[in-house]
């Protein structure tokens, strides 16, 4: 298991003395373990600060082994509604950010006292994300058309690869025919989004068949769950995008999965 670097090791240890010296009341401050001298990349330092601005809450801080040289201290509110925790989460990353390098967890935990939860911005919690994938499109204007209508306004996007059919007698009917299509919907709630599969798996014209009938689609649904509420939505509208290999894909997609994305037990 790889030890911490000196420097960062140092950093660590001057965040904890600063932090017991500020937070000195019983319960402020408990180190969750390991001591530095222990810690590694696979197990680093975490300890609890106990606060009571904004409101009663604690913040779990890890010490990333690469902390402060290349990455920064990572929090996690508890003790509070989960919107708001990954609200006050969201603001002591960002604070973080801004001292890339520098010891910081002190000043970040400064920014909250100067929160007022009644505007804090907690996102747009309920939204769920459906994510399907379809292996062929025969018809891709027939279908474009069919899968924004079951949208129905809500953002969504869709991710292909094209097909070369001039000399391919399979597609011979086919329309600009696509292929590994990849579905992102961002439905308001689990109500909409729930329509909005039935829609997709149903609908006896989302697709043409190779004699130019209306037909249903072959899907597979690759992940359903509900948004975080701070979590940016797939798009703005209606957005189909190309990608010429599996790594474009993924790097198109990575973001957009729950693993990012999703809503995370507290």
């Amino acid at each position: 298991m790889a030890a911490l670097v000196a420097g960062n090791a140092e950093a660590h240890v001057s965040d904890i003395k600063a932090l017991r010296r500020t937070y000195q009341a019983p319960g402020a401050f408990e180190m969750l373990g390991p001591k530095v001298s222990e810690a590694t990349a696979e197990n680093p330092t975490r300890f609890k600060v106990h606060l009571e601005t904004p409101a009663p809450l604690d913040v779990v801080v890890t010490l990333p082994a690469s902390y402060p040289s290349e990455e920064s201290p990572i929090f996690r509110v508890e003790g509070i509604e989960g919107a708001i925790a990954e609200a006050l989460e969201a603001l002591l990353t960002e604070q973080a950010s801004y001292m890339r390098g520098m010891s910081c967890v002190s000043t970040a935990l400064l920014a909250l006292d100067d929160v007022d939860l009644a505007s804090l911005d907690l996102g747009a919690p309920g939204r769920c994300r459906s994510i399907f994938t379809v292996d062929v499109v025969n018809n891709s204007p027939h279908f474009k058309k069919a899968l924004e209508a079951a949208a129905a306004g809500n953002p969504c996007a869709f991710f292909y690869r094209s097909i070369q059919c001039q000399n391919n007698a399979k597609f011979s009917f086919a329309v600009d025919p696509l292929r590994s299509v990849f579905v992102v919907c961002d439905a308001a709630d689990k109500k909409a989004a729930v329509a909005f599969m039935k829609t997709v798996r149903t609908d006896g014209a989302m697709d043409m068949d190779m004699l130019g009938k209306p037909g249903k689609i072959q899907m597979s649904v690759v992940e359903e769950f509900e948004l975080a509420p701070r979590a940016t939505a797939v798009c703005d509208g209606f957005v189909g995008t190309e990608y010429r290999s599996d790594a474009e894909r993924d790097g198109l997609m990575g973001g957009l999965l729950a693993a990012a994305a999703g809503l995370k037990e507290r």
